[in-house]
This record gives C-alpha cells, structure tokens and sequence, in this order.
C-alpha cells in the first residue's frame, strides 16, 4: 500500500525522492512475495513427502497436467432470463450472447443538435514521433494474451528497430487522413464466467476479455495521451470529471471527496451532508456517436482527433470465442466498447454536459463524476431543503438522460448521509 502511494505522489507532484522510495518499497516488496512464495512450495513439498500415493500423483501432474494450457470456460447450457427456454446449440448461444453483450442502440434525438461552425480549435501537432512511438510499445506488457494478428508484445518489441520506421509512417497516415485502419478494428472476444455466482445459466453471470489488434492499441495509447494532454492544458473537462485523465486517482478522489465533507463541517453553521450516487445503466453501449462527436467539437477539439474518433467508431467488428470454438466476424456499430481505454475518455466528453447542467444550479451542491457514476452532494441546514434540492438535481439528470438515450438504474440508487450529530437532524426525510 505504501508503494502504491509513493506512486502517485511521484505522479502527482513529480518529486523524485517520492520514485526513488517508490522503487526501494517495491524491491521490498516483491522481495516479500517470493520468499512467502517459496515457503508455501517447500511446506506443501514437504507434506507430500510424507504420503507415498500423493507423492506419485504430484508427479503425474507435473509430468502430464502442468504443461497443458488451461481450458476456457465451458457453458453446458444458456438462457436470456429465467423466464426463457434453456438453449445447448453453439450458434443459440452466441445469438444470446450477442444480444446481451452488443446491443444495437435505439435512434436517439438528436434534433436539438444545431449546426454549429467552430472557427477556433484546439492547436494539434499531427506528426506522431520515433519516440513516441518507441515509448508507447515498452510501455505496453510484454506477454499479455496474443491478438487477432498472432503477434505477442513480446516479439514486437525484440523487432522494434527495423520496424519504427515503419511503423511511424503508418500512424502518421493514420492521422494525417484521419482514418482508422479497418484490419486494426477486428477484435476476438472471449467469454468468461464470472466468479462466485450460483449458477452459470443466466447470461448475465459472463464477462468478455477482448484480444486487441497490438499496433491499433500503440494507435490508441498514442492518441489517449495527445487528447488527454489536450484535455489538461485547455481544461475542456470540470474538475468535478474524474478517471481517464492525467494525475487523477481513485484514492485521489476518495481524498477530494473527505475534504469536501471535512471543509463543510468546519464552518461555523452546522450542516448535513446528503450524497446521491446514481449509475449509468450500460452507459457504454448506448452512447451516441452523434451526440459524442458533438460535444468534442463544442469543446473546440481538433478536426484530426474528431474525425478519427468517427472512423475509429465505425464498423468495428469481433468474433465470440468459448467452448473451444469462435463464432464469425460480427459487426457491433452500437458502443464505445468499455474494455477500450479510449472510451473512458470519450465518456467523460459525452457526459460533460450533464455536469454542467448540475453546477449550473447555483446552489448548495457539488458534483463528482466517476465516468458513468455520479455523486451529487449538497449541503443545508434543513434535510428537507437538501431533499427538495436533490430532487432538483435528479429532475436535471432526468431530462438529460431522455435526450441522451441513457437511463439511470433505480436499484443502485444510493443515499448517504454525513453528519457529526444524527440527532440535530431529521434523518428520516425522503426525496
């Protein structure tokens, strides 16, 4: 835990004393986990030692066993609720599993949408580096899962000097024509069971791992960090907009969140706090492409990051893989595919002009918005005058949700409540 604070302070304040005792905590660290690594091996040797039969089924194992790889999940049978019939066939099953994982978003409004002309835009520097380059594919980790290319970071990064050459030109192009290649758009995702669910046969116990295509993800490392530096210097977002951008860490906002709380207790009036957190309801699968690229132009971005925002969002494709088997190529217009680390970000665009809205209330509120979860928190002397407020808000969240095509989910609603003395204040007051 130490480490990982040392981390972002070093990330935060740039203080090189901070690394250098982030890097002496970690070799402790790692130190640790070995030997107890090593001790666990050798007091599970020595209890095998003692039973001749385990000791020979030990060797069978390491001899057999050890060197296969391990089998991906096997899903006997599947259904869309507990209402549905059971279905056993492949091709059922990825029907359903299509449907629940990649929705086709409804036709969204978008007429209030005006024809705008932004004449002054963000200064972007289109000419990606060697070095750019260079530092985004070591950043990558070496043995992650192989992509759609059969090519491991690993090797692409042994090859790095006699491909850079090429490889800048490619993403030179890429952006220069703002265009998204259509190979660097294939995924394959694969199918996992969820852990400690009692059973398997509802959809929603699975969750996807995606295997990206590895130069489209040093593309979109690269792109990440031009728009987020962007973000930064030209504060396009609130500060209220947190994850997906630089220096921004969930203990950081845990952090913001304690001094709000704290700087509002101090005063001389005596407050309650009231905290309503709602959640986006699959915020990625029905965002609005038109909406989205809509505001990263209100926000006077580049034409070259918007239009190769459009391309990277068109006709992406993936495959299914489970059972041992992959399902064909199928088109999925619909998101902004969570499992990408671009749509964080993008998120944060779509969303601004809900936290807007909220701020622009002018009253007795703050705003924390953690990509598709958002806290209100507002602040009175009176819980019915923080309940009628709230109520304001949620109206804001409303509307904007009606327009946006998003829909909040009722039954993660949650009320919190922050008080040094429950018994000054009403707490049974409801919205």
């Amino acid at each position: 835990m130490k480490s990982r604070w040392l981390q972002i302070i070093w990330k935060t304040q740039d203080i090189l004393e901070a690394w250098n005792e982030y890097l002496k905590h970690n070799d402790h660290k790692n130190k640790i986990i070995q030997q107890t690594k090593c001790a666990h091996f050798r007091t599970q040797m020595h209890e095998l030692s003692k039973a001749l039969k385990l000791i020979w089924c030990f060797a069978k194992w390491a001899r057999i066993e050890s060197q296969l790889s391990k089998k991906l999940s096997q899903f006997l049978s599947l259904k869309r609720s507990n209402i549905d019939h059971m279905t056993t066939t492949f091709k059922k099953k990825i029907k359903i599993l299509q449907e629940k994982f990649f929705l086709l978003s409804s036709q969204v409004n978008v007429s209030d949408i005006a024809e705008s002309f932004i004449s002054l835009t963000v200064s972007f520097n289109s000419r990606i580096t060697e070095d750019e380059v260079k530092q985004t594919i070591r950043w990558v980790k070496a043995d992650k899962a192989l992509n759609t290319l059969d090519i491991s970071n690993r090797a692409l990064q042994a090859s790095l000097a006699e491909l850079i050459s090429v490889l800048t030109s490619l993403f030179n192009a890429c952006v220069i024509h703002k265009y998204h290649l259509k190979q660097f758009k294939k995924t394959q995702t694969i199918v996992l069971c969820k852990l400690k669910k009692s059973d398997y046969i509802n959809s929603k116990t699975y969750r996807l791992i995606a295997l990206l295509n590895i130069m489209s993800k040093v593309l979109k490392l690269i792109m990440i960090k031009r728009l987020s530096d962007i973000v930064e210097t030209h504060c396009m977002l609130s500060n209220a907009q947190m994850r997906a951008r630089c220096k921004q860490f969930v203990i950081l906002t845990l952090d913001l969140l304690v001094d709000q709380v704290h700087t509002v207790w101090d005063c001389e009036i005596k407050y309650v706090i009231f905290m309503l957190s709602l959640n986006v309801v699959k915020a990625f699968n029905w965002v609005s492409h038109v909406r989205l690229l809509h505001m990263l132009k209100m926000k006077r971005t580049s034409s070259y990051i918007i239009e190769w925002t459009r391309s990277f969002l068109k006709n992406r494709e993936t495959s299914l893989i489970f059972d041992e088997q992959t399902s064909d190529m199928r088109e999925i217009n619909a998101d902004i595919l969570q499992r990408f680390l671009i749509s964080s970000i993008l998120f944060l665009f779509f969303n601004a002009s809900l936290i807007k809205k909220c701020e622009a209330l002018k009253i007795k509120i703050e705003v924390l918005d953690f990509v598709n979860n958002i806290n209100i928190l507002v602040y009175d002397r009176f819980t019915e005058e923080i309940c009628r407020t709230l109520s304001k808000a949620h109206n804001v969240c409303a509307k904007w949700a009606c327009t946006h095509d998003a829909t909040f989910a009722s039954e993660k609603y949650k009320l919190t409540h922050f008080t040094r003395k429950s018994k000054r204040f009403n707490m049974m007051t409801s919205i």
